[in-house]
């Protein structure tokens, strides 16, 4: 019997928006950076798919604003905590995370994020 090896998963980010606009561009943009994407409208769908396969992401892109009693920034520090490997990137189009708000190594871009600069704050982490 020949076995076929199938090609390696390409690592994936986790895109965290309540706005499906904002969080379908970001998915584009983070799928042209060469990931695989899956997405989330609100935190606790977020920490469901973490604890369900939080060792595969390689990032995690989340809006500070969420709905619900969890924002991007207790996501961000939950993830640091558990997950240690996976690049956090914040964005906001609300607002700028206070000094110190932010787990350490987290990224934080304005929205609406400049495909560059996303590019560059993958490219800057271990997994880009």
């Amino acid at each position: 019997m020949n076995s076929t090896a199938l090609p390696a998963p390409r690592p994936a980010f986790l895109i965290v928006d309540d706005e499906p606009l904002a969080r379908m561009e970001l998915a584009e943009r983070v799928r042209d950076c060469g990931f695989d994407v899956i997405e989330a409208g609100n935190t606790a769908d977020a920490l469901a798919l973490l604890d369900a396969r939080g060792e595969t992401f390689a990032g995690l892109v989340t809006d500070i604003n969420m709905p619900g009693n969890r924002s991007g920034v207790v996501l961000a520090n939950h993830v640091r905590f558990i997950w240690p490997h996976i690049v956090i990137i914040i964005v906001s189009a609300a607002r700028t995370p206070m000094q110190g708000e932010l787990p350490e190594h987290v990224a934080f871009l304005s929205k609406p994020v400049d495909p560059d600069a996303l590019r560059a704050a993958i490219s800057a982490s271990p997994a880009g």
